[in-house]
């Protein structure tokens, strides 16, 4: 068993790949023999979960929201554990994850839908005052890769999953550019590490599409291949830049919740025409990944639209994200408009 936590957020250069099992009705192995353990859930995934489980859970715990208050109280509603199981999507993760480190618990991590990477990665992110904050680190013990349960999913919230793969597309162009600036140190290796998993999601791209065992298998790994970029590199800079600062700034502006994978993939499209990176070959890859990409599919307004990207360049900086092709444009209202029309 394996329990490694931190208050604050770090890189470990020592990183090793979570145990990930792969198969259909893996469910009832999720807690040891003896193990009292805590589920992090929502509705949804929950009902498809609860009756395969091998016992009755101390205390499940219903995501309301990811900012740090809410946490800080479901948290006192639990009690001591040995092991706290997120089963869902992203949010279910990032809230289990929280829970693992308050309680000193294993984690296990059983996603049923891949909107985002959060089932792989160890940071925690939460929102502090609509903000996004990393505030711990939680290795998980085991990933569980249920086919049969992934499968009951909505297809397009497993597609979704691949937008944080596709955002290194123009996440490693921020990266170049702000190395570039001054603004980042550089290392060729990891940028062509991220080129090559780039690659590989593209060569699967029809079997993500299609929701197959191999699509699912690839999105998995594909993550624990930037998870391992990112604790060696020590930092995310090969997989979040510009196109999350637009997503989290949706979120900030319209103080909606989101599927993630869904304004990513918006925000992709967006950032890669701005920095003229390849547009229309991302524009058409989304398209065979299956994603939707107009404003109209995350439900977003032309008003919110506009107050979303004038403000974007001001709230990237006074956050102190990445520097980015947002710090080198200026959102005007011809700028807007062409990207408004692009996207409708």
């Amino acid at each position: 068993m394996k329990v490694q936590h931190s208050e604050e957020k770090f890189y470990d250069p020592n990183w090793q790949r979570p145990d990930v099992v792969y198969g259909n009705n893996l469910i009832g192995g999720i807690v040891e023999p003896g193990e009292k353990f805590a589920v992090a859930t929502m509705e949804i995934p929950w009902n498809l979960a609860k009756d395969a489980l091998p016992a009755r859970p101390e205390a499940v715990v219903f995501v309301r929201d990811m900012e740090l208050h809410t946490l800080e109280n479901q948290e006192k509603t639990v009690p001591p554990v040995d092991m706290v199981a997120g089963i869902g999507g992203g949010s279910s993760h990032d809230l289990a994850k929280y829970l693992a480190l308050k309680k000193k618990a294993r984690l296990v991590q059983v996603p049923t839908i891949l909107s985002a990477d959060a089932a792989v990665t160890s940071a925690i992110g939460i929102r502090e005052k609509g903000k996004v904050r990393y505030i711990g680190h939680v290795t998980a013990d085991r990933i569980l890769v249920d086919f049969s349960l992934i499968r009951q999913a909505p297809k397009e919230l497993v597609r979704y999953g691949a937008a944080d793969i596709l955002s290194s597309h123009t996440a490693i162009y921020d990266w170049k550019l702000a190395s570039s600036r001054g603004k980042d140190k550089f290392d060729q290796r990891f940028y062509d590490n991220a080129r090559d998993i780039l690659a590989r999601l593209e060569r699967r791209r029809f079997d993500i599409r299609d929701v197959n065992d191999e699509g699912i298998r690839t999105i998995v790994e594909l993550y624990l291949g930037y998870a391992e970029i990112a604790e060696k590199l020590q930092s995310d800079r090969a997989q979040e830049g510009s196109e999350h600062f637009f997503a989290y700034n949706v979120e900030h502006v319209t103080k909606k919740q989101y599927v993630h994978g869904k304004l990513l993939a918006v925000g992709i499209l967006i950032m890669s025409y701005l920095q003229k990176n390849e547009f229309e070959k991302t524009l058409g890859l989304t398209s065979d990944l299956g994603f939707e990409t107009k404003l109209a599919t995350i439900g977003v307004g032309k008003e919110d639209f506009s107050k979303i990207l004038m403000t974007l360049r001001t709230f990237a900086e006074e956050g102190g994200y990445y520097y980015s092709i947002i710090n080198e444009t200026e959102f005007d209202r011809s700028t807007i408009e062409k990207l408004h029309q692009m996207l409708s």
